[in-house]
């Protein structure tokens, strides 16, 4: 029922955006985000615990109003994900900062390793990489059947990449390594820790886990690290930066153990740069640093 409900919710936001624009959807969106963080205290809670690490210190009316802030500014990933599947070559503007840096690293010919996470609008990233040279492949856990659904599941067009299943055989990591070895890209989400080998590192003030399987099959591949993360930054506009890049390396255990975490280290300071930017557009709603 309640994925029905979900599902209802999301047919409602497309059929008004396909009638009144994209404009119709954002405004839509006020008074529902307003009404469920007024009555919903599980997402007040929920959000909280990244609202006391990104800004300690503040008191109650202000978290219920970030609280707002971060939920909208979620609202909007949503509705532009909708706009960009009902809109036949609908696209938004986006900037890409630091494009020569992953051109050159494309042309060494071993591959290169997107690191992206769930802040501003991966998905939006991923429809204006279709220009690489190469082809660009997501390592993602894909749900045709979710309800939230992915803007080219809408659309029905042949995508700008290629999906690789992190549910599939060995989690991907065979078919990622083998676009590595061809020299294409490969992008991975590296802020959710599941299951396998993790670095301990501090963010926001407090240490959590983050995965290794990203920084290990580069450094199988020999391939680099390219941070690039994707921020909204108007009503259709969004901008794509590369925030980092570093080749992960190692030669025994010991030194692998200290790479992952310097990897990992590298990565958490640069959503953390990102985070002062983009305060509200953080998306991982649930404690991210409980052990």
């Amino acid at each position: 029922m309640k994925n029905r409900m979900e599902a209802l919710g999301h047919w409602f936001f497309y059929v008004t955006m396909r009638f009144l624009g994209h404009r119709s959807g954002t405004i839509l969106l006020i008074p529902v985000i307003f009404t469920y963080v007024l009555v919903s205290c599980k997402i007040r809670k929920t959000v909280r615990h990244y609202l006391v690490h990104r800004f300690p210190g503040e008191r109650g009316f202000k978290y219920w109003l970030y609280t707002f802030k971060n939920v909208y500014a979620f609202g909007h990933v949503l509705v532009d994900r909708g706009w960009l599947g009902i809109k036949k070559n609908g696209r938004f503007e986006c900037d890409l900062l630091g494009y020569t840096t992953l051109e050159e690293l494309i042309e060494r010919e071993k591959g290169v390793v997107l690191l992206t996470a769930h802040v501003g609008n991966w998905q939006s990233a991923l429809a204006h990489l279709g220009g690489l040279p190469v082809k660009v492949y997501a390592l993602m856990q894909y749900n045709q059947q979710a309800a939230a659904k992915h803007y080219f599941d809408i659309k029905g067009e042949k995508r700008a990449f290629e999906i690789i299943d992190a549910e599939g055989p060995f989690g991907g990591m065979i078919d990622a390594a083998a676009a590595l070895q061809r020299g294409e890209v490969v992008t991975i989400m590296g802020d959710r820790y599941i299951k396998g080998s993790f670095s301990t590192v501090s963010f926001l003030g407090e240490s959590m886990r983050l995965p290794d399987a990203a920084y290990m099959l580069a450094a199988t591949a020999g391939a680099p690290v390219v941070v690039l993360l994707a921020a909204k930054t108007g009503t259709k506009s969004y901008q794509l930066k590369v925030w980092d890049h570093f080749y992960p390396c190692y030669t025994n255990r010991e030194d692998r153990a200290r790479m992952l975490q310097e990897c990992a280290g590298k990565y958490s300071s640069a959503i953390e740069e990102y985070l002062k930017e983009h305060p509200f557009q953080w998306y991982n709603f649930y404690n991210f640093w409980k052990q």
